[in-house]
This record gives structure tokens, sequence and C-alpha cells, in this order.
């Protein structure tokens, strides 16, 4: 109340007629007496709050249901206090945005989606007690499809904004574009995009009706009709960021603010058109002030880009799983007709075991996790032996990949598509299938995406350009001198996520990796002839891959034939069930080899060797 004494004095004013109601009563409402000044409007300076959340991908929890294991570094619950706590040191003037991928990403939200979507959605629940303020739409929104993503939007206290998302009969506006909102007298427009990509990655029947514009366009037509309808600060929360990172280190929080014209400090992503347009939306859109980003699953603490007209926009992101809040402020004055950004800065709160759980969102919560728990902890399978993942199931032709690629062959051959091969990938770096028993949280760790199945026709060329960009996974390595840990062989500049090194089945190929990207491919065969660039084959590849993403445009060029209704790993849980006492050599078949060895050097002592290390 201190800082806008114009409140103090319009509440002075009311209670004054109220009080004074029954001998004042005619001065108060008579035509007759001039009427009362109004109060001064207080134009003096103050700070925006802008706090923001993206990609939770329904992480409430400090838990991670693929491990089975506590996580302190993840969830909403903890971000919850740490939004309670900005929030009070500046409460009238603090406003919650979410950037997407929020109903999709774990076990939880799978539950809840395609198990038993009766309930309120549990993202909901928690994100109406902490009171955001809009949501933009994320591209695995559309993951379950619109039913499941539109009984969500009814279910949240706020609006689900998505300008780029139109109907495809007649171009109109499938979800809220923006919101406008006032706090402590300032009025903020905040503008919701998605990365146009979910037209290549999502299934068909998902986006029925809907297309996806480019962000960059969008925003060029709505914030000036936002500025035109009063909007002093606009700020546009997208999924979607930016299109290169940092050369180096890319957690430094200095590599992000170096300039990004500078082609030596910045390293393309491998995008898909329009997939990460937020630098160029700050850059080309006049009167944006800020960008909350999303979608890239990187802490940006802060960005500072030139507009065209010399204005400096900030932009920031806060990871993925609820690891980091991400805090702007933003310092606005009054230039004698309406309110404008003076100064600016952002910085992100990290999540850890220091940061207690928001008692309250965890109670809200409570029996959707007991829920989740119980539900992937039961047992389905059993194996003779543990199929390791990680680097050590990426560096060898190992048995892990080879079991996700035989689920996927014998799906597409139940679906009547039968492939000649199949491409997967080990997703992450601390799960496998263990020897014995085998619940649904295990089958689920090792494919830990809601991807469908693709079935496409593809030629050699195709395939040959695919496998040939699979290898910029690794650094250019010396056979005599590798790197000290196993990690430390992955390419730097730029970082390639783990999902982006895909394992084959019923090809034989080889890699020389001690040679340049573009030529470390040394044998390609199907059957045991070379495979020609016209070879027409059908491959099975999850939609993500099969859609170009990743950077596998080349993949666009092939035909689709077949798309699941079933995720890939409910394919996985499937295949365990029927096949109890698996066995890893049942499945591994050696088709490939890395040149160096990497696993001996790296893996032999501690797991043993390896079936495949000389195959030619």
């Amino acid at each position: 109340m201190n800082r806008f004494p114009f409140m103090m004095r319009a509440l002075r004013t009311g209670m004054f007629c109220l009080v004074g109601a029954s001998s004042l009563l005619t001065a108060c409402d008579s035509n007759d007496d001039p009427p009362l000044n109004p109060p001064p409007v207080d134009t003096s300076p103050r700070t925006l709050t802008l706090l923001q959340t993206s990609d939770l991908h329904t992480n409430i929890f400090p838990w991670d249901y693929f491990t089975g294991k506590p996580d302190a570094k993840r969830g909403l619950a903890r971000v919850a206090t740490l939004v309670r706590q900005e929030r009070e040191k500046n409460p009238d003037c603090t406003l919650l945005v979410d950037t997407g991928d929020t109903i999709q990403g774990s076990p939880l939200g799978t539950y809840y989606a395609v198990v038993d979507n009766a309930p309120k959605h549990p993202m909901a629940t928690a994100m109406n007690e902490l009171g955001y303020a809009a949501m933009a739409l994320g591209n695995h929104e559309f993951n379950y499809g619109q039913d499941v993503l539109n009984k969500f939007k009814s279910e949240a206290n706020f609006p689900l904004l998505g300008a780029n998302v139109r109907k495809l009969a007649d171009g109109s506006e499938a979800f809220t574009p923006y919101v406008m909102t006032t706090v402590c007298g300032v009025k903020v427009g905040i503008l919701g995009l998605v990365t146009p990509g979910v037209a290549t990655w999502e299934r068909k029947d998902n986006i029925t009706g809907l297309r996806f514009d480019d962000p960059l366009e969008t925003a060029k037509a709505y914030v000036p009709a936002m500025k035109q309808a009063g909007a002093d600060v606009v700020v546009v929360a997208i999924h979607g960021g930016p299109d290169k990172q940092p050369v180096g280190s890319a957690t430094s929080p200095e590599s992000w603010l170096a300039d990004y014209a500078d082609p030596t400090k910045w390293t393309d992503r491998g995008n898909l058109p329009g997939e990460n347009e937020a630098v160029q939306i700050a850059q080309q859109v006049a009167d944006v002030d800020v960008l909350l980003t999303g979608h890239t699953h990187q802490p940006i603490p802060k960005m500072l880009l030139k507009n065209q007209d010399g204005s400096e926009v900030l932009l920031t992101q806060p990871n993925r799983w609820g690891s980091h809040l991400a805090h702007v402020q933003l310092n606005v004055t009054w230039n004698g007709e309406r309110w404008g950004v003076d100064t600016h800065d952002s910085q992100l709160h990290a999540v850890d075991d220091k940061v207690a759980e928001d008692a309250t969102v965890k109670q809200l919560t409570q029996a959707y996790h007991d829920t989740t728990v119980a539900y992937v902890n039961q047992k389905i399978g059993s194996t003779t032996a543990a199929f390791t993942g990680g680097f050590a199931g990426r560096y060898v032709d190992g048995p892990l990949a080879d079991l996700l690629n035989v689920v996927q062959e014998e799906a597409a051959e139940e679906a009547g598509f039968p492939v000649d091969l199949s491409a997967t990938a080990l997703f992450s770096n601390n799960v496998a299938l263990p020897a014995g028993d085998v619940t649904l949280r295990d089958a689920y760790s090792v494919y830990i995406y809601d991807n469908t199945l693709y079935v496409m026709e593809i030629n050699g060329s195709i395939l040959r350009r695919a496998l040939e960009m699979n290898t910029l996974y690794f650094k250019q390595l010396d056979a005599a001198n590798l790197p000290a840990r196993p990690e430390d062989a992955k390419a730097t500049m730029p970082v390639v996520a783990d999902y982006n090194w895909d394992l084959y089945s019923r090809i034989e190929y080889g890699y020389d990796l001690t040679k340049p990207a573009g030529s470390r491919l040394t044998h390609l065969r199907f059957q045991g002839l070379d495979v020609r660039d016209d070879q027409v084959f059908r491959i099975a590849v999850n939609n993500y891959r099969g859609g170009g993403g990743g950077g596998y445009s080349m993949f666009k060029e092939g035909r689709l034939l077949w798309s699941s209704a079933d995720g890939v790993r409910d394919y996985v849980a499937r295949y365990m069930q029927e096949h109890q006492g698996l066995s890893p050599d049942s499945v591994n078949t050696c088709n490939f080899t890395l040149a160096p060895d990497l696993y001996t050097p790296y893996f032999q002592a501690t797991l043993g060797p390896a079936k495949c290390l000389t195959v030619r």
C-alpha cells in the first residue's frame, strides 16, 4: 500500500461516503454539487515480476518414475516454494506464466491421460493452486489428442494460449491468442505461441482440423494489435527457444550473452523450419519487451537481443522438469501517456534439496502420485540377465537397442506392414532392464517418451545420409588418446542429445570416428550387398525421427505408410509381458561396429566383454 498512495486515498474517499451515508447521502450522490476531483494517478516507478516455468512434463514431485528414486532437482512442488517466496516480495506486481509441455512426459501424465482420464488432471490441480496467469501450449500437449487437451483446458483456471494454432477450415483462432492483465496499474499483454513442429511430429488424428502457423509471422500480426489494445508491456510466451546454442559451454550464463550475430560464438541446433524462432521474434517484432521461452530444455538465465529500433529485448528459459524457476524483473516508468519498461533483468532459481516441497501442492497431488507409483511398480515380465543401457548400451551393438528394434519390427508386422529395418535410440543414461523381475516402470524407463511408431518407405540415399548425420553425436577421436570418460567422446559443438544417436537393425554398417564428420560411414550393406541410392526400404522408426526431428530432415523425403495408435513404450511393455524369461542373447544381433572400440576401454572391466565388437 505504501508504494501506491493513490490506492489509500481512494480507499479513504470511499470510506468517507459510506460512514456518512445517513447524513451525507445527498452530498455523495447529488448531481447539483460539483463532482469530487478524482484522486491523482500514482505514476511513481515500480517493478513488475514475471515468474516462469516450462517443460514441466508432469513432474510435480521430486521423483523419477523411471528409476523409482527421488530426484531433488525437479518438480513443481518445490518450484511452488520458490514461487511463493518471490511473490511475497512483490505481491501486487507478480505474474506466473508457463510455456508448455505440461501434461505429458512422465508416467503421471500417461496414467491420467490414458489409463484414467476421469479425475481432474493433476497438473491443473497444482497449477490452479499456484495462480498461473497463463500457459502457452507446447507441442507435447497434443500427444494424447484434442479430447484430453480440451479436458485439461476446461479444468485450468488460466487461459491456454496458442495464437498460431488455427482452424484448418477457415483459418480462425483455435485457442486464445493472448491475454491482457493489469498488475499494480500496468497493463501486461501475454502472447502465446507454440513451435510449428507439432505438424511434423504429431500423429495426424491428434491434430485433425488444426494447422500451425509460423510463430514469427503470427507475432508480427498480434503484437501491434496488443499495443493498440493498450498493452504497456508485451510478453511473448513461446514454446520454442533460440535456434542456435553457444559454442562451448551452454551451461555458462555468460555464454548466452554473446553477440548472436557472431558465427564464431553460436552453432545451429538443427531445427525444423520455424521450430525455434524466439530470437527472430525478439529481433524483428517491434514493441516486444520479454521472451519467455521453452522447448529446447536449456537453462538460459538471460539473453539480451537488439530489436530493429535498437531497443533491448530480454529472453530467458528455465530448463525442464521443474529444475528451475525463471525470474524476470521489469522496472517500468510513466512517460506522461503510458507505462514502459525502463530497465530489465532476469535470473534462474535452481531447485535442489535445500528447497522444501510446498505443503499445499503436495497435499493436493499426493494421491495422484501414489497411484502412479503403484501403477508403474507392477510386475509385467522377467529376464535371464540385465540389458545394459546408457553409454555402455550405445557404444556397442548391444541387446537393449536390439530389443527395442525387435519390438518395433514385430509391432509393424502385426499391423500388416513388415519392415526391412528399424531404428531406435537409448534416451536416458541411468536406466536399463534388470536381471530377474521386470516392472512396468522398468519397461517404461527404456523408452521414456510418448512417441508413436511409423512405418515409412525410404530409399538408400535417405538411409545413407541419415547414417552419416548420426555420427555427429561423436567428436573426432584419436584411437591412441581416447577421452578419460565415456561421456567425453560425445561432440560438444554443438552438443547432440542422446536421443539423436540412432541404432539400426537388419543392415550392416560401421563408423570410423577418427575421420571428420561427413565421412565416417565405412560400409552399408543389406543382406550382404552394398546399398544403392535408389534401393527402396521399409523402416520402422518413431514419429519424431520420421517427421525429421533432431535435424534428420532427410526422413521427410520418405513416404509414411502407417502410424500406430499406441505408443512405442506400450509395445515394449506388451512384449515383455509376452516374453517371460527374456534373454539378452535372444535379441542381440551383431550388425554394426564403431572404430575405435569404445566399449572395451570404458566398460569391459565392470560389465564383461561385449558380444559384438568385430563385425564387418
